[in-house]
């Protein structure tokens, strides 16, 4: 054998007993591993809880000299159904309450001296309330933000007493009625995961029961004074805020093809926050046409403007650069204004004296922003506003030349709804602090007010005294523009990664 292929011969040897050997060795190098997802709470699955809470709103008797407050606590179960498809989450839920949001107003007009006198009390209460609603928001882990609508059927008692005494008569009058109405509801909350299918929630609902006509039986002592009670138009509306825990069952499994999503690099901003915030308000209030003598053209209506201040407490979740939340908020204000109206005709003079006063504000919306770079969200919010008023109006009126006149001067407190929608911005600071500025417009619903007080007349050789007085306004309005700045502190980490460069 030549060396020339004694050599070929050796190599070819060397190189197929190395085949197997590196055959083994690659064998026993380690491959890469497909990433581990980070495991997340599974909100799908039917559930069962309870709730108690507290709700309150106005209730307008119309053309009935009746406009109050009705508030009261709530207690219930609800049971619902989730489905999660990433971050989303979306669902069902039946709830019902007992209720004693119950409310009353007296009114008494005229007096012993002017030789009338006319009284009467108005009462209503929500005795129980069901709800059935979807719900849909945005899981961040333990965390579930959400929107919900539906329908709501709420069971209500009314009653009146009247009675009147003048020019040697007496009448009396009692009626009572209930009814069941159907509303539209909507509302926001938050709920929290505890970890073996427990987790509790907090959310806000406002019921938008509108006018309806009630018919009202009852008996009547006529002497010419007292009219027998019939049907009243009642228009009413409330807010609820509740807290509750449920028990979830599971057997509704979440979409394995839809991985949650994470939140964006930078700032996670998903998690519950409490603030502190101050601004300034100004708008506008509208009266309509009362007391007035001489007619106008013009309307009273005066800017509102002052300070106000308060705390902040939400629930956000993000899910990429997009996060939704919600939040409430209640602020005490010196937001008031007036105005004086001077009217004159034949015959007489008037000088009319209106003010209205915010004493708090209260505000429910959802928000929706995005992330930009590590540190900063955009976002827009929309919702209810509640806001209590108090409202006085006073009048002389001096009839020319005698030297007669008749004056009133009477104030109402009442708690007026409206919608809010606005914008903002929010800075992370670290230390799982940030910073806010934020803008909201508000454009309360009309509303009716009854306002009580005094009138005195003095009109020599005919009538001098002072008597009750009751006067109903058929609507006020009112628009509010509110600029805020505050600060939040947030109960979750907040990290803020760092971006390598090269």
């Amino acid at each position: 054998m030549n060396i020339r292929k004694c050599g070929f011969w050796i190599s070819a040897t060397a190189l197929g007993a190395m085949i197997p050997f590196g055959t083994a060795l690659a064998a026993d190098m380690p491959v890469k591993a497909a990433p581990i997802v980070a495991a997340a709470y599974d909100w799908s699955g039917v559930y069962l809880g309870v709730h108690a809470g507290y709700g309150g709103g106005m209730k307008d008797w119309d053309a009935r000299n009746a406009d109050f407050v009705a508030r009261g606590f709530l207690a219930g179960g609800q049971v619902g159904i989730n489905k999660q498809i990433s971050s989303f989450v979306f669902g069902l839920e039946l709830d019902g309450s007992w209720a004693d949001i119950s409310g009353s107003q007296f009114v008494s007009v005229g007096s012993a001296a002017l030789g009338i006198t006319s009284s009467q009390t108005a009462r209503s209460k929500i005795d129980g309330l069901v709800t059935i609603a979807g719900r849909a928001g945005l899981a961040a882990d333990r965390w579930f933000v959400f929107a919900k609508g539906g329908i709501t059927v709420a069971h209500e008692r009314h009653s009146m007493d009247a009675s009147a005494t003048g020019f040697g008569a007496t009448g009396t009058a009692t009626a009572n009625g209930n009814e069941i109405r159907y509303a539209p509801m909507v509302g926001f909350g938050a709920e929290y995961a505890l970890g073996g299918n427990w987790s509790v929630k907090g959310e806000y609902n406002y019921i938008h029961l509108d006018t309806t006509t009630t018919t009202l039986r009852g008996t009547a002592t006529q002497a010419g004074l007292t009219a027998p009670l019939a049907d009243a138009q009642i228009e009413e509306a409330i807010h609820v805020v509740k807290v509750g825990v449920n028990y979830r069952f599971g057997g509704v499994a979440k979409d394995p093809s839809y991985a949650p999503v994470p939140a964006a690099p930078g700032t996670n901003w998903s998690g519950a926050y409490i603030g502190a915030q101050a601004g300034y308000g100004f708008g506008r209030k509208q009266w309509p046409d009362l007391g007035q003598a001489v007619a106008v053209t013009n309307l009273p209506q005066y800017d509102m403007t002052g300070w106000l201040a308060g705390g902040t407490v939400g629930v956000n979740a993000q899910a990429g650069r997009f996060v939704f939340g919600v939040e409430g908020e209640i602020l005490g204000t010196d937001i008031k204004g007036s105005q004086t109206i001077a009217l004159a005709a034949p015959g007489v003079t008037q000088t009319l004296n209106y003010d209205s006063k915010i004493d708090w504000l209260a505000l429910a919306t959802a928000r929706a922003g995005f992330v930009v770079g590590d540190r900063l969200m955009f976002y827009g919010k929309g919702g209810l506003a509640i806001a209590q008023e108090k409202h006085n109006f006073s009048f002389a009126t001096i009839a020319v030349p005698g030297p007669g006149s008749i004056g009133a001067n009477v104030s109402a407190k009442a708690v007026h709804t409206g919608v809010v929608v606005g914008a903002g911005g929010e800075y992370a600071l670290g230390n799982n602090w940030s910073i806010k500025a934020e803008y909201d417009y508000i454009k309360m619903f009309a509303q009716q007010v009854t306002a009580t007080g005094t009138v005195n007349f003095n009109i020599p050789f005919v009538l001098i005294g002072t008597g009750g007085s009751a006067f109903q306004a058929s609507k006020l309005t009112q628009d509010l523009h509110l600029v805020k700045i505050g600060v939040n502190y947030h109960f979750s980490p907040m990290p803020t990664a760092v971006t390598a460069r090269y």
